[in-house]
């Protein structure tokens, strides 16, 4: 199969390689090649797949989908752009070497938005076609969401890892700041950016904090059995924000009924205010993505502003007339907050509030609001996102938890155990029909 969002073998070839193989490879494969004419989920797909290098490692035979913003030295990485059509790094990236390293396959690279900004690609939502699936993470979270992968790497500046995740009912994990390193991912504000996971489960989350995130030697991940339970929280902030009056009613009664489903089993759930009003925080973090992005990509898109998008075009425009004495400014002020963000769990063992005011929306030329992940990324907080059910429209609603800095694995245990309380949500059914 060929599409124009995919450069792939035939599926008819893979098939057969694969026909009797119920490997998580082969699954995969078979996936891909049966929904992604539709969900458009991946920019390249190889033909054929060398045999892992590490057949004892943690993730021995697991295919992982890798966003089209990271290199990788095998397959082209365009960056979602036009100006890189044909790209081939002489190299891996930090973090795909370290999966190879770890046994995984890459199984190919995910679509994302431009630069990680805000010009789409084709992505359709896995749940309805006619929807965003959210952006940048684009086809890493369709791929999860549509169960052809369990585990595929995003990026987030502002909210690219967490609301892409909720909006196609997947998990999204997005490690606290500076605990992945990013060589080998193109550059969109070096002071926001993250490397994350979309997954399957929070089960595939935590492996990935095994594997990836922990310092040190490649620790081999938790078992199943051993991460189901979680970890109970006693005490939960509850973040609504200033913004809560314009976020969708039927998201807002989601929410609700989360906090009514923890407090039922005796978990103290307390409203939570931060030290700075959320539009003052997206205000920051736009500026300085601004800024940054100016000197990431003037010179990428230098004499080919045609090829560019009109978002990433505006986006240069902005970051110029932003002075280095007001950007000093801004580095000053994100500074002093991060010395400060731990301050707000005093007594809780984390805060719980929205990846997006809304559920995924209808068309694919916007990816969705993504000021609800503002803190947790500027203040360079881990974040997890969790499904939490379906509207009447049958779109998945979501729940974010945030912890205190560099405690991951605790933010891991206390998801877990919270999603066992929730409505359980499979693979999309809806690209079928």
């Amino acid at each position: 199969m060929t599409t124009e969002a995919t450069q792939t073998a035939p599926a008819s070839a893979t098939a057969t390689a694969f026909a009797r193989d119920p490997s998580p490879l082969a699954t995969a494969v078979a996936a891909a090649d049966h929904l992604d004419e539709r969900l458009r989920a991946f920019v390249w797909r190889p033909e054929s797949y060398p045999a892992t290098q590490n057949t004892s490692g943690p993730l021995a035979g697991i295919p992982v989908a890798v966003k089209d913003l990271i290199d990788t030295a095998d397959m082209p990485t365009a960056y979602g752009s036009a100006i890189f059509a044909g790209h081939q790094p002489a190299a891996d990236a930090w973090i795909v070497a370290r999966l190879r390293q770890a046994g995984a396959i890459i199984f190919g690279k995910t679509v994302t938005t431009e630069f990680a900004w805000r010009d789409p690609g084709a992505t359709v939502n896995p749940w309805h076609p006619g929807y965003t699936p959210g952006g940048s993470s684009s086809g890493s979270a369709a791929a999860v969401g549509a169960g052809i992968v369990d585990i595929a790497l995003g990026t987030q500046t502002v909210g690219s890892v967490i609301r892409p995740a909720a909006y196609c009912g997947a998990y999204g994990y997005k490690p606290t700041f500076g605990r992945i390193p990013t060589e080998g991912t193109h550059k969109l504000a070096p002071s926001l950016d993250h490397l994350g996971f979309i997954t399957s489960s929070l089960y595939w989350s935590a492996v990935m904090h095994a594997v990836i995130v922990r310092d040190g030697a490649i620790a081999p991940p938790v078992s199943a059995s051993a991460f189901h339970a979680g970890v109970k929280p006693a005490r939960v902030g509850i973040y609504r924000s200033s913004r809560w009056a314009q976020v969708q009613g039927d998201v807002q009664q989601n929410v609700d009924g989360v906090i009514r489903r923890l407090e039922r089993q005796g978990v103290a759930c307390v409203p939570v205010e931060l030290p700075v009003d959320l539009v003052e925080m997206h205000a920051l973090i736009n500026e300085i993505l601004a800024y940054e992005a100016r000197a990431a990509l003037r010179d990428d898109i230098r004499g080919k502003e045609d090829l560019a998008g009109p978002n990433i075009r505006a986006l240069i425009e902005a970051g110029a007339a932003i002075s280095d004495a007001r950007y000093e400014e801004l580095c000053a002020r994100l500074a002093s907050l991060r010395a400060e963000r731990d301050r707000v769990f005093d007594g809780l063992d984390a805060v719980l509030t929205l990846p997006s005011p809304t559920t995924a929306l209808p068309g694919l030329d916007k990816t969705g609001d993504a000021i609800f992940c503002t803190p947790a990324t500027l203040l360079g907080l881990p974040a997890v996102t969790l499904p939490s059910g379906y509207s009447s429209d049958f779109l998945p609603f979501g729940v974010q938890l945030i912890g205190p800095g560099d405690q991951d694995l605790a933010l891991l245990q206390h998801a877990q155990w919270i999603s066992t309380i929730l409505p359980t949500i499979r693979p999309a059914q809806r690209m079928e029909n």
